[in-house]
C-alpha cells in the first residue's frame, strides 16, 4: 500500500511541474504578445508599417504632377537596351515633385506582365550611362534603405498598367537623374528607364 502511495505522490509531483511549466510558458507567451502590442512598428516615408524596407504606394496620395507650387519634373519610359524579352513594350511617364512636405514620385506604366510584381528606384545617373547606374541616396554614406532612398513597390494590374504614388519627408533630389523600373527576380534586373 505504502508502495502505491509513493506512486502517486510521484505522479502528483511530476503533474505539478508540468502544470507549473506550462503555467510559466503561458505567462510568458502572454507578456511577450503584449510587449509586441506597446512597440511602434518600423515606419516608411509614407507612414505604414514597413516590414520589408520597401515604401508602400498611398492610393490616396496627391499624385506628384499635382502638387501645387511643387518643383516638378517629368520623364518618359524607354526599354533599356539590355531589357529581356516580354519588357520592352513597356510604356509611360513619371514624375518628381519637390515640395514643402518633401519629395513625391509617382510613375503611370503600360506594358507590363498583368498581375505582376515590380519594383522602381531613383537613380543618380541619366538612362544612357550605365542604365542610371547606382540608386539617388539623400545620403551618400546612409543605408541602402528607405528613407535613404526611394523604392517604389506596385503591382500591375489585369491589363498590365499601374499608377503609383509613394512620398518621402527629404526634399532634397536635386541629385536623381532618372527612374528606373526592375523585376521582382533575384538580381533586380532593370528594363525600362526614364530621365527627368
Amino acid at each position: 500500500m505504502c508502495d502505491y502511495l509513493d506512486m502517486i505522490k510521484t505522479d502528483m509531483t511530476r503533474n505539478r511541474r508540468v502544470g507549473t511549466m506550462l503555467a510559466a510558458l503561458s505567462a510568458t507567451a502572454l507578456a511577450l504578445a503584449a510587449c509586441g502590442e506597446t512597440e511602434e512598428p518600423v515606419k516608411n516615408a509614407v507612414g505604414t508599417a514597413d516590414p520589408t524596407s520597401t515604401m508602400a504606394s498611398d492610393p490616396n496620395a496627391t499624385p506628384a504632377n499635382e502638387i501645387k507650387g511643387a518643383e516638378l519634373a517629368k520623364g518618359t519610359f524607354a526599354a533599356l537596351k539590355s531589357a529581356p524579352a516580354g519588357t520592352k513594350s513597356v510604356t509611360g511617364v513619371a514624375y518628381l515633385a519637390q515640395h514643402d512636405k518633401g519629395t513625391t514620385v509617382t510613375i503611370d506604366v503600360k506594358g507590363l506582365q498583368p498581375d505582376t510584381a515590380y519594383m522602381s528606384h531613383l537613380h543618380e545617373q541619366p538612362c544612357a550611362k550605365d542604365e542610371g547606374g547606382d540608386h539617388f541616396q539623400f545620403d551618400a554614406k546612409g543605408p541602402e534603405a528607405p528613407p535613404n532612398e526611394i523604392h517604389i513597390a506596385f503591382t500591375a494590374d489585369a491589363d498590365g498598367a499601374a499608377t503609383t504614388t509613394v512620398s518621402n519627408d527629404n526634399p532634397k533630389t536635386k541629385g536623381a537623374k532618372s527612374i528606373v523600373l526592375h523585376l521582382e527576380d533575384k538580381d533586380g534586373t532593370k528594363f525600362a528607364c526614364a530621365d527627368f
